[in-house]
């Protein structure tokens, strides 16, 4: 009887894994180009493992893969939201069983259970799960790595327009600087530089005027030829400080790229398809079996005494 009820009764298969950070085989990609002058940190494992085991631990990754991986395989749905709610309480926590290491007791390992009532199907469903788990995982933290790269970027491009800005009226004030020394050196008639031992004129060997320096010692012609530069100059980069690594930065930061796959765990061994079901247990079927059978017999045999005992009872009266 007990072999007829483990044939009978559905079978229950189980895998596990236990997961540990990942590589840097797995993720190196994504710090490509993270260089010293994108000012963006690298990324590690343990940083990618901490989201993939936020997405693991959390109620919205159990109910994609009761979505997208359990419902799929059933004969029959589940008739609206109530019935699916209802079914996704009963069934999750045997479906998917979710441990954390024990504190100071062996490897410091999570580890995942998956049920399916085949082995083939519990090996599917355990790489279903841990793939989804991973691509929410990801995907969450491209988005926030994609903020700070993005806020990086615009910060990076006010510095340079500011920078730019900056030189623009630089120029500008070096002009009309220029121009009013001009129009002292004219007055003056001061058309070549004042020159002491072959030297350009210290600034307090010449008499100053309005703004305090002594550009005008410089002549005409020196003042009229820079201020002809400054007016025909058309870009200021060449002339800019810090401009040339800020546009290098803003190059390096737009090409970040973040949609790469990247593993955010791996597993310790493998993933191996069970060869036994947990349930139902054949040898605790059979001995339940045979506990009955010997009760039945019992019950019988006290039965049919009593009614032997009864009919001779009734056959002397």
């Amino acid at each position: 009887m007990g072999i007829a009820l483990a044939l009978v009764l559905p079978k229950t298969y189980e895998t596990s894994v236990y997961l540990e950070p990942p590589l840097v085989t797995q993720y190196g990609s994504v710090n490509e180009g993270r260089t010293s002058l994108t000012g963006l940190k690298w990324v590690t494992g343990d940083e990618l493992y901490t989201q993939f085991l936020a997405q693991l631990n959390s109620d919205a990754g159990r109910y994609e893969f009761f979505e997208k991986t359990y419902l799929p395989s059933l004969d029959t749905q589940p008739e609206g939201a109530l019935d699916k709610n209802a079914l996704y309480a009963a069934r999750i926590k045997k479906l998917i069983d979710v441990k954390e290491p024990v504190p100071k007791k062996g490897r410091q390992l999570y580890s995942v259970t998956i049920q399916a009532p085949t082995g083939e199907l519990a090996v599917q469903w355990m790489d279903a799960y841990l793939t989804q788990v991973q691509d929410a995982a990801r995907a969450r933290w491209a988005g926030e790595a994609q903020k700070v790269i993005d806020a990086t970027i615009k910060n990076t491009e006010k510095d340079i327009a500011e920078k730019l800005a900056l030189a623009k009226k630089l120029r500008e004030d070096r002009e009309i600087r220029l121009g009013e020394a001009l129009r002292v050196a004219k007055s003056v008639g001061q058309q070549t530089p004042q020159l002491t031992v072959g030297q350009l004129p210290k600034q307090d060997s010449v008499t100053s005027f309005a703004d305090g320096s002594g550009l005008y010692a410089r002549g005409t012609r020196s003042l009229g030829a820079e201020i002809d530069v400054l007016r025909a100059r058309e870009d200021e980069t060449a002339f800019v400080d810090g401009l040339r690594e800020a546009q290098a930065k803003l190059v390096a930061l737009q090409g970040q790229n973040l949609s790469a796959p990247i593993g955010m765990y791996r597993i310790d061994g493998q993933l191996l398809e069970p060869a036994k079901p947990i349930s139902p247990k054949k040898s605790l079927l059979t001995v339940l079996g045979l506990l009955l059978g010997l009760f039945s017999g019992i019950g019988v045999a006290f039965a049919k005494k009593a009614l032997a005992q009864k009919s001779g009872r009734t056959g002397a009266a």
